[in-house]
């Protein structure tokens, strides 16, 4: 019983119930007094007990394991609802991946992965009347996401000095997209900088030996490239150029995926709780787990927003998306632009989080 309940029940008894006089315990006789107050006490009971906190539900019968494909940083979430046990509350067995974006979303789409969480350009890039997908929600933004790292000793200290150069990048990801968006800014031409495309474990190895001069990635694998290189490296950032959603997407069609969708929404939602009433404890899990300095991870918590949310501004940035793709002869797999406002199955997270809902999504 709650401490109000008990204590006003504790003055119920003392004032209405029984009374004390010189030592002996005298009984209300009238048993029309006993219903009485029996009433009243209830009332307070009923109407003084707590609903249950729909974000922390009873055990859930075990569902089955599940894998969940992420890339990089856009793994806070599921890491700490993993750590905390929240996915194991919701009865899953939960596996994470650790690949780059484009990997992620592709093995959900094969069906390698239950759960995906990626940017925007493998989503555009894709085709959704060849295999459907859904899109459940963005777990985390992040405005300085991608940078530029340079070898400082190969005469690059400012952008303008790119010019010439070799850099790496993977193609038609973020970070590709962050280097022609960096470019334009900063007035270089399309064909002034050499692009180099490789997959991004190859980076930091052909930086050290000379094949290229720098490449464009998430801060995850610059950093620890820029520590390996020390003085000689310099590092290229621009806060807001490129914005970056980290989306959570899923095949419906799966009967286990179907099933299970609910129950994750709940854990991640679980997790963002935690990362905000417990920052210093998410900091710690999230940088032993990705080994960030202290330094890294303020940074890292600096410059996202971790929510679970289905926030309209996702659809002009998917837009703007397969329209930059398209200019650049990185054709989509979909002959036209989707409606991606038809790709979102809202209801699940509507019905944990209503508010987290734009009132713009159907």
């Amino acid at each position: 019983m709650p401490d109000s309940t008990r204590n006003l029940a504790v003055w119920v008894n003392r004032s209405q119930v029984m009374r004390y006089h010189a030592g002996n315990l005298v009984f209300c006789a009238s048993i029309r007094c006993y219903l009485a107050v029996s009433l009243i006490l209830l009332a307070l009971i009923v109407g003084c007990k707590q609903p249950e906190d729909p974000a922390a539900p009873k055990p859930q019968p075990a569902l089955g394991a599940l894998t969940f494909c992420h890339g990089g940083i856009t793994n806070i979430l599921p890491l700490i609802a993993l750590k905390q046990g929240y996915f194991a509350e919701e009865g899953l067995s939960v596996t994470l991946k650790d690949l780059d974006g484009r990997q992620a979303f592709t093995g959900m789409l094969q069906g390698e992965c239950n759960f995906a969480v990626s940017a925007e350009p493998p989503i555009v890039l894709a085709d959704p009347q060849r295999t459907p997908f859904a899109i459940l929600a963005t777990v985390l933004d992040d405005d300085n996401s991608v940078r530029i790292i340079a070898r400082r000793d190969q005469g690059i200290a400012k952008p303008e000095d790119l010019k010439g150069k070799r850099l790496g990048v993977k193609k038609g990801i973020m970070s590709h997209i962050f280097l022609d968006l960096f470019m334009i800014k900063h007035g270089l031409k399309h064909n002034e900088v050499v692009r180099v495309f490789m997959e991004p474990e190859a980076f930091q190895p052909a930086l050290l030996n000379g094949e290229i001069d720098g490449f464009s990635m998430s801060s995850r694998m610059l950093t620890n490239a820029a520590h390996t290189l020390g003085d000689k490296a310099v590092v290229f950032a621009e806060p807001g150029l490129f914005p970056v959603h980290a989306i959570l997407t899923t095949r419906l069609d799966i009967p286990l995926n179907l099933q299970a969708a609910p129950r994750v929404l709940r854990a991640l939602v679980r997790a963002e709780q935690y990362a905000k009433s417990e920052p210093a404890a998410a900091k710690t899990m999230v940088a032993k787990s990705f080994k960030l300095s202290a330094q890294d991870i303020e940074d890292v918590w600096c410059r996202t927003t971790i929510k679970v949310a289905l926030a309209n501004s996702l659809f002009s940035h998917l837009d703007n998306q397969y329209t930059w793709l398209q200019e650049h002869d990185e054709a989509s797999e979909a002959a036209s632009m989707p409606n991606y406002l038809t790709l979102v199955a809202p209801e699940y997270l509507r019905a944990i989080r209503p508010d987290s809902v734009s009132d713009l999504i159907p």
